[in-house]
């Protein structure tokens, strides 16, 4: 699946992880490489030991209550990052869809009727939706998401007539929010990633001993959450994005080679006029080797789109491995720095991996012409 999104804008964006709870704070956490790593209070591998993870001291327990905090302060974050506060805007009343961004319940960890009841916190927390959507999958998920949300942003609509104090007004504002999350705390959900050797630092049987595991992931805990308009400028445009499969999966034996990256990353980067080249690629590097081996083999097929001194972002290195949020938090991130004045026509390819065959590409682009 790709998309040409020529007239998507994101207008404010939020991430919430312990080391940089909230968008400010997560922007300045990424440009410095501030990490926050625990032990864990009572989960140990298989050597006896603590395991280290990423993860808020508060609440103390690792159960839906977490999840609901995540959530209510990404979309409170979200909010403060507006310009002008759309719930005082008089202009014209605005529709808000929210598409939520879930693990699948089956997963181990996952709390039960965790979707249900994140939406009723979420309610006027402090957006009122009129339409919601849930979307449930891995590391990929909220490429998918933003897709459909898209979509439905550019879907042409009939006017609608304001009645009451609104008359004369303008009509509706489509607005769309996609917001996901995932916490990998619960015993359970750490368990079944010990199982699959993807614990960075766990016990790890070798020949009869046990060592650490030099390689896998450091689990974490995020909430992130993106507004969309078909309105500019915003913060950034989204400029392409685009889903494939890979053939060589993380259980495989044989190198992954990238072959779903690139092909994603293609399709994004169709829409970028010819001359454009992209400046920063951000990755989902985390300590895996086939993570490590497609982004190599990818980048040296994307290299004619690249540009010669262009930069890397790896968010996991401080946030670690957050799952169904680890794309959208990532274009959280992106966003905020495409923001800043010093960005000028800076362009960033933002790749995504899950434990399955998904893979996904996104292109944002500043949405402001360059300074002469």
């Amino acid at each position: 699946m790709s998309r040409h999104l020529q007239k998507t804008f994101i207008t404010a964006a939020s991430a919430i992880f312990p080391s940089g709870p909230g968008m400010v704070l997560a922007t300045i956490a990424l440009q410095t490489q501030m990490a926050l790593n625990r032990k864990h209070p009572f989960y140990v591998d298989s050597r006896g030991e603590p395991i280290k993870a990423s993860f808020f001291p508060e609440p103390a327990q690792f159960d839906i209550a977490r999840w609901l905090e995540l959530a209510k302060a990404a979309l409170q974050d979200l909010h403060k990052q507006l310009p002008v506060p759309q719930a005082r805007q008089r202009q014209q009343a605005i529709n808000y869809s929210l598409w939520l961004v879930l693990p699948p319940e089956a997963r181990a960890g996952v709390p039960a009727k965790l979707a249900e009841q994140l939406i009723q916190a979420c309610q006027n927390q402090p957006f009122r939706f009129s339409h919601t959507q849930i979307v449930t999958g891995d590391h990929c998920a909220a490429v998918y998401a933003l897709a459909k949300a898209c979509d439905r942003l550019n879907v042409p609509r009939p006017k609608q007539h304001l009645s009451g104090p609104l008359v004369g007004m303008a009509t509706a504002k489509e607005v769309a929010i996609v917001l996901a999350l995932d916490s990998w705390l619960h015993p359970e959900a750490l368990g079944w990633l010990e199982s699959q050797d993807l614990l960075h630092g766990a016990g790890k049987p070798y020949r009869g001993e046990t060592y650490r595991n030099p390689y896998g992931r450091i689990p974490g805990e995020a909430a992130a959450a993106v507004m969309l308009s078909s309105d500019g400028p915003g913060w950034c445009q989204v400029k392409g994005l685009a889903l494939a499969d890979e053939p060589i999966v993380r259980t495989d034996p044989r190198p992954c080679v990238g072959v779903g990256w690139t092909q994603a990353a293609q399709q994004a980067l169709s829409t970028l006029p010819k001359d454009q080249k992209i400046t920063h690629v951000f990755s989902d590097l985390n300590g895996e080797p086939y993570r490590a081996d497609q982004f190599g083999f990818a980048c040296l097929r994307l290299s004619g789109s690249l540009q010669d001194n262009w930069g890397r972002y790896t968010p996991a290195t401080v946030c670690g491995d957050v799952g169904t949020a680890n794309s959208l938090v990532h274009m959280a991130l992106s966003a905020s720095l495409l923001r800043q004045p010093e960005a000028k026509a800076q362009a960033h390819l933002l790749l995504a991996s899950s434990d399955d065959a998904r893979r996904s590409a996104v292109v944002l682009s500043t949405s402001r012409p360059p300074a002469p």
